[in-house]
């Protein structure tokens, strides 16, 4: 049986907590911009149920690259990152699971637009210390990001300590055009 291909829209919704989380939690999301994500629902499919017990949260973040960054450059699309989530889960998450949820990935963003910080216990301990260590697996309990007034650990931004230690470096180095040899 050939497998189905997938087809998306775009989660118009996703994109006014994007922003709200950004103005609201400047510090946090530090080297992100706003525009330059894409969040798509695959809206031609359902995770089964017994994948959506096993993982409650499915999202998927990924870099535009290669000849996809190529084609988007050409015709000036500004989005850098695709945020990909089936409408099914979407449609079934309250807002506090959509806002951390976006909020896990917007942590995923690095100064550098070709590189992503990985989602692990030490590069999203600003995460889990704000919504507890368990938060994708036990939804019920998830405060509202936008509508509470969440006091995060500015310490623990990921991706601080490399631009700090680039900064004492004199900045990052010229990766030149990609022709050298």
């Amino acid at each position: 049986m050939a497998r189905k291909t997938r087809s998306y829209s775009r989660v118009g919704e996703a994109t006014d907590i994007i922003n709200k989380l950004y103005d609201k939690y400047t510090e946090v999301f530090w080297c992100v911009n706003p525009s330059s994500i894409a969040v798509m629902g695959i809206d031609n499919m359902e995770r089964s149920e017994k994948a959506v017990e096993k993982q409650p949260v499915w999202s998927r973040m990924r870099n535009v690259k290669g000849v996809e960054k190529a084609i988007f450059q050409e015709h000036n699309i500004s989005e850098r990152y695709i945020l990909e989530v089936y409408w099914s889960d979407w449609n079934g998450w309250s807002d506090s699971v959509r806002a951390a949820i976006i909020a896990n990935h917007l942590l995923e963003i690095t100064p550098e637009v070709e590189v992503k910080n990985s989602p692990d216990c030490v590069g999203f301990k600003i995460l889990y210390k704000a919504l507890g260590v368990n938060w994708e697996h036990d939804l019920s309990h998830i405060p509202n990001l936008l509508t509470s007034d969440i006091e995060f650990d500015l310490d623990l931004r990921p991706g601080l300590s490399e631009l700090e230690s680039m900064e004492e470096d004199g900045g990052p180095e010229d990766p030149g055009d990609g022709d050298e040899i």
